[in-house]
């Protein structure tokens, strides 16, 4: 059990405090603070110029509805990534996937704001949830995963979820467009480690066969 909690312990603790944050939601707090909760954690316009940091962070553990879905997605495509890339790899990964996927999605509304394009309600629309986490991971891991059960799960989660993930693509919406930048920095990020961890296991395999030479020699 020990061994699983070390080697998992990145999606183990994104589901805890997901999880966690669902029942406060549901079990604790009255509509009204809820609503409170979703508006100060939302990565809109309004939050991000003033806490850009707290609101990136609080965003990937609340979720306005279907979080049950959520957690379950989460599952299979945070546990194979992590597998593949180790922990700290795969925060990176999502956690990147996660912020880009915002500030691009979110740049984008600002433009079309300033060019008239779009209401100034845009600035206070919510926008919470670990959607792009999710995006990143089920890519990366389809693309990326280990065995063939570490890329299936994954692609079914994923697979399920494209209708609502691009739904409002062509109208850029700010989730749509958001899915769609995670998924793609999911895939670069996750190529970019697969990249790194050869050329480091191919740095080493001289050390290693130069100790086994001597090694031998010694021993004749």
């Amino acid at each position: 059990m020990g061994g699983f909690l070390r080697r998992y312990w990145m999606p183990l603790v994104f589901l805890g405090l997901f999880g966690a944050m669902w029942l406060v939601q549901v079990c604790v707090l009255p509509p009204d603070a809820r609503h409170a909760v979703i508006a100060w954690a939302s990565t809109n316009l309004a939050n991000l110029a003033v806490n850009p940091v707290g609101t990136m962070v609080a965003s990937a553990f609340v979720a306005e509805d279907a979080q049950g879905v959520l957690l379950v997605v989460a599952a299979i495509g945070l546990f194979p990534v992590t597998r593949r890339f180790g922990n700290l790899r795969a925060v990176v990964l999502v956690a990147v996937s996660h912020v880009l996927g915002t500030v691009v999605s979110q740049g984008i509304a600002l433009v079309r704001l300033e060019l008239g394009l779009l209401s100034d309600s845009i600035r206070t629309v919510p926008d919470v949830g670990p959607s792009y986490v999710l995006c990143a991971a089920l890519v990366a891991a389809i693309l990326y995963g280990s065995g063939r059960m570490q890329r299936l799960l994954p692609l079914a989660g994923w697979c399920a979820l494209a209708p609502v993930l691009f739904q409002g693509l062509p109208s850029l919406e700010v989730a749509a467009v958001g899915h769609v930048v995670a998924m793609l920095t999911g895939a670069l990020v996750g190529g970019l480690l697969l990249l790194l961890e050869r050329r480091r296991t191919g740095a080493a395999a001289p050390a290693v066969r130069a100790s086994a030479v001597r090694a031998a020699a010694s021993e004749s």
